[in-house]
């Protein structure tokens, strides 16, 4: 079985003003299949995602950050994140 492409994203959400706010997004985003949540930071306003690229699409998670009554303003791939997880899979793949 072929392990999916999992791509890493940073979600900046500029509305996100407390902690209920961030949990409320963080509990909807965790309802979309092939998504995780992989870190938060309130005062930088994003939340960093990982999903799998068929399972989940980027609207799909702008979406549900609207339904929360926020905007994301912007949605891009952590290309170094994602690189180093491509060098771990390799490293444990050796083994």
């Amino acid at each position: 079985m072929l392990e999916q492409e999992m791509i890493t994203v940073v979600l900046y959400i500029p509305s996100l003003r407390c902690g209920g706010c961030l949990k409320r997004v963080v509990a909807a985003l965790q309802t979309l299949p092939g998504l995780e949540v992989v870190s938060t930071a309130l005062p930088s306003k994003t939340v960093t995602l990982r999903y799998a690229r068929g399972r989940c699409q980027p609207e799909q998670i702008a979406d549900v950050v609207r339904a929360c009554g926020h905007a994301p303003t912007e949605l891009k791939e952590a290309a170094d994140r994602t690189e180093e997880e491509q060098r771990q899979r390799a490293a444990n793949s050796e083994r």
